[in-house]
């Protein structure tokens, strides 16, 4: 199997409602952030999961942005 470049990517949990994202995405936009790709899915049980990935540069200030862990 061949592997690409490392990448670093957020994920996101939460309850599932309309507007989910929403927070997370003014946050990376008031921080003037680009979000280069997202995926989400809905688990059930009103529950939702999201993976992201932002430019290498801003890693670092998105994870401050969004705090985290």
């Amino acid at each position: 199997m061949k592997l690409g470049k490392r990448k670093t990517a957020f994920l996101v949990q939460g309850e599932d409602h309309v507007g989910a994202l929403v927070r997370i995405l003014e946050k990376l936009a008031k921080a003037k952030i680009n979000m280069v790709a997202m995926d989400a899915v809905t688990a059930g049980s009103r529950r939702f999961g999201a993976i992201f990935w932002v430019k290498p540069k801003d890693v670092g200030r998105a994870s401050r942005v969004l705090g985290a862990r």
